[in-house]
């Protein structure tokens, strides 16, 4: 039906329509989602000129310069400038040449529309800068300001797509070196200082500008033309022999095969890297100025394998950055997970030629499956994709599933396209949104174009959704024969699943396995080929590790896998086998004790790397987490036996160093503790394993806990023994948490409230640590209450990991009801709690919560 309205009522809603359109922006904390939206579409050709004066002392003030030029489509709104700082530090603000008449409202600088006009415009603003992320030290500071952190050091529009190019002025002690995104223009001495000009960069988001200064030791190469720069504070000239030339080796095999790869040559100036001490992530990918992790770089004497494949991994991560992230960057931080899965998915690409022995299907296992699994099995598991009405949260949406599920199912979208169809479509995507921003959307668009497959479909469950399948087998049998073999797929509530997915059907027998492709595209489906074949032993349902989600073992393959697991000659198999084996025990399909007797029984019988390290590392989460006192005491010993006779027959170093790491970790009898305060002292070896400095160092710490009496000795002589003077005063650090004294131990806890205490992330994260190590469970968890009151704190002052592995590591020795009463009462109490810190609570909690 229509209906007339009267002139009046058209002249109203004229005008309400008018004014709405004039509507002030709300001025808001943070950078608010509408906010970034009205900015991208009326700022554009934006450019920063930024000059900081450094002092040499780290408390002192830094002073700062800003110009920001732009164009301006529109003077109908005010223009917020981002600054998460105190308005005192804004100093000066002139716009277009003339004193500003600004405001300081809630984290932004705001300039009159009056004072600006469409076209170009100029903010000149002078500052102090705020120390959030400048991460200074006594001798070094280097910027972090990714997601959302430029903010905190100078006033800036903090958003991945608006893009700018930066010219940056640094004047630091000339006894300092400093460098930075765009490659030296020139050094002018000073007196006493030293000024660094560096060119203007290509058009970067402001969470990849960054700079670094301080007291530092360069190491160049050359390769292909271009000049590339190591800046790092190593003091041990062995590890710098040992290391150096194979970190160059692998950042330029990254670089080759990701410009064949890409099609697009290195898009950027210069690719220089600076390695840091204990810096908090393993790296991170700022253009011409890649940070590392000095631990993950600089290796000791005969690393083990995944130490080898971990570094390799790295330097492939951050270099296929330069174009995804870095040349291509996402439009807004819920789907940061787009730079972060073809970072790590073509790592995996990158790195397999390395290691040429290698089953390189088995790593992609161990890589991914294992930390996705981690997330997903809890109650507070978050989909690939994520929402994010404001940056200020976007720390919240890094974790183990944009950085290890992503690359799942980016394996699984290479399988639906074909690998040279995936190729052909990423490079479209990098030529037609390079220097700018683009969406998964964007990706999948072009990718559709190639495949009959409804990607936009699949897409909606396996990236917009939460959580993992829950699969089991339903067999019928028949005189000693199947009758019918079905897989069912659930939710976690009992619903039917709808995780569409290829799977290879493992039926296992003593002298083979027989693989069946099924392809799980319902709830249930029944498997015909096994009709008529004889009951197997065993039945893995994804036993070629192109399927994910919770695969429940029936009891017959559960016993028949714990007792001969070692009978599985492919590797692919038996690994995937001790995955579900573990995923079964955490879901409370497996006792602990069960699991670890058959770890036990198998230690001296598995030769491959990458199978070995997993089930150590299992070995060691479920000895202090599924095992009682009295378990530990019955067990023990015949453990640290078997892993004893092991590490003494083992030749390959790379074996022992893991067996001695986990040896060493569940040591408990005195006899062993004893041996190893020897070893520690330098008097005997330990199956003739040398121990490097940093694993002298982390004994002295375990030590330090099991044997209180020898603590106070353990720490003095260790700090002692360190010669590097980062990792002396890291080892200061962390002394107080490892301190036979309860006092002194809760005294650092409550030092660990003030922020400036925190500062050091690895630092902290080492020593809380040892406060919540699991022989010293009834003293952690009367620190559970007060490390949960501080978790929204952290969110804000912390790094983007920081507030998970914050929660992960108060929980790391919990195994109590007791924790998970606690942890249900605190969420009780606060039903307003902010969504994505619950979530993150439910992820590291999820032990103690499965405890009735």
């Amino acid at each position: 039906m229509k209906t007339l309205q009267s002139p009046l009522i058209i002249l109203c809603l004229f005008l309400s329509a008018c004014s709405s359109s004039k509507q002030a922006l709300p001025i808001e904390t943070g950078v608010a989602k509408t906010l970034a939206e009205y900015r991208k579409e009326t700022i554009s050709d934006l450019e920063y000129q930024l000059q900081f004066n450094i002092p040499e002392g780290k408390s002192d003030t830094i002073t700062g310069r800003n110009s920001i030029t732009f164009n301006l489509k529109s003077v109908k709104q005010d223009l917020q400038i981002d600054f998460r700082e105190d308005s005192s530090l804004i100093k000066s603000v002139t716009s277009n040449g003339k004193v500003s008449a600004y405001q300081f409202l809630s984290e932004h600088l705001i300039i009159p529309k009056s004072e600006l006009h469409e076209g170009r415009n100029s903010i000149d603003i002078e500052f102090t800068a705020g120390n959030t992320s400048l991460n200074r030290n006594d001798e070094f500071l280097y910027t972090l300001f990714v997601p959302d952190r430029a903010r905190t050091a100078f006033p800036c529009f903090d958003q991945p797509n608006m893009k700018a190019k930066f010219q940056l002025n640094l004047s630091v002690p000339s006894h300092w070196k400093a460098m930075a995104n765009g490659k030296l223009n020139y050094k002018k001495d000073e007196g006493n200082r030293s000024l660094y000009s560096f060119a203007q960069t290509k058009a970067l988001p402001t969470y990849l500008f960054s700079f670094v200064a301080g007291k530092f030791e360069t190491i160049t190469r050359e390769h292909n033309g271009r000049v590339h720069t190591m800046y790092h504070r190593e003091t041990d000239p062995e590890k710098l022999t040992n290391n150096t030339d194979e970190i160059f080796r692998l950042l330029f095999e990254s670089l080759d095969w990701l410009e064949d790869y890409t099609d697009v040559p290195y898009p950027f100036a210069k690719y220089d890297i600076v390695v840091i001490p204990s810096f908090q992530y393993g790296g991170m990918e700022h253009t011409g100025a890649t940070l590392y992790n000095a631990s993950k770089m600089f290796l000791d004497n005969d690393p083990t394998q995944n130490s080898l494949l971990g570094r390799a991994n790295l330097i492939a991560h951050e270099t296929a950055h330069m174009w995804f992230g870095d040349l291509v960057t996402m439009k807004w931080f819920d789907q940061v997970w787009l730079k972060e899965v073809f970072a790590n998915f073509l790592a995996d690409k990158i790195t397999n030629p390395s290691f040429p022995d290698m089953n390189h299907k088995l790593k992609f296992q161990m890589a991914h499956f294992p930390s996705s699994y981690r997330i997903d099995r809890t109650t507070g598991a978050n989909p690939i994709n994520q929402v994010l009405p404001n940056l200020k949260d976007a720390g919240s949406v890094y974790g183990s599933i944009i950085y290890h599920k992503s690359p799942i199912v980016m394996n699984m979208l290479e399988n639906i396209t074909g690998e040279e169809a995936l190729k052909q479509g990423l490079q479209s995507y990098m030529k037609t949104y390079a220097y700018g921003n683009a969406s998964w959307e964007d990706l999948i668009s072009i990718l559709d174009e190639a495949t009959p497959s409804n990607l936009k479909e699949w897409s909606k469950v396996w990236v917009d959704k939460a959580g993992r399948a829950r699969i089991s087998t339903a067999l019928i049998s028949e005189n000693g024969k199947v009758k019918q073999l079905k897989l069912v797929q659930k939710e976690v509530n009992g619903a039917d699943g709808d995780w569409t997915q290829d799977l290879n059907v493992i039926l296992g027998y003593k002298e083979e396995n027989i693989p069946i492709q099924v392809s799980m595209d319902k709830p249930q489906v029944s498997i015909e080929e096994a009709k008529g074949m004889d009951i197997p032993d065993y039945i893995i349902p994804n036993g070629k590790g192109n399927a994910y989600g919770f695969f429940k073992l029936d009891e017959k393959s559960k016993q028949y896998l714990l007792e001969n697991i070692n009978q599985i000659e492919n590797d692919l198999v038996r690994g995937i086998a001790w995955i579900n084996l573990y995923e079964n025990l955490r879901e409370g399909q497996i006792d602990g004790n069960d699991f670890v007797l058959a770890i036990e029984k198998n230690l001296d019988k598995e030769n491959n790397n990458l199978i070995l390290e997993r089930m150590l590392s299992y070995l060691q989460s479920t000895y202090w987490l599924d095992l009682t006192v009295e378990q530990r005491k019955l067990i023990g010993k015949q453990l640290e036996k078997t892993l004893g006779i092991r590490l003494s027959s083992e030749k390959d170093m790379s074996k022992k160093s893991s067996l001695y790491s986990a040896l060493s970790n569940i040591a408990e009898t005195p006899a062993l503790l004893d041996q190893l305060f020897k070893v520690w002292k330098e008097e005997i070896t330990l199956g003739d394993f040398k121990l490097s400095e940093s694993k002298a160092t982390t004994l002295a710490c375990n030590l330090a806990i099991k044997m209180p009496n020898k603590a106070e000795e353990l720490v003095k002589t260790q700090i002692e023994r360190i010669k590097n003077p980062d990792h002396k005063k890291r080892m200061q650090f962390v002394a107080p948490a490892l301190s036979a004294d309860s006092l002194v131990r809760k005294a650092f806890f409550e030092s660990l409230k003030q922020e400036e205490n925190r500062q050091i992330e690895r630092w902290a994260l080492e020593a809380l640590g040892y406060l919540n190590h699991p022989l010293r469970e009834k003293e952690a968890l009367s620190y559970l209450p007060q490390a949960l009151d501080l978790l929204k704190e952290i969110q804000v002052t912390g790094d983007i990991f920081f507030p998970y592995n914050w929660l992960s590591t108060s929980y790391s020795g919990l195994q109590s009801k007791e924790a998970g009463d606690i942890t249900r009462k605190f969420l009780e109490e606060r039903p307003d709690y902010p969504e994505n810190l619950r979530l993150k609570i439910l992820q590291a909690a999820d032990l103690v919560l499965r405890k009735n």
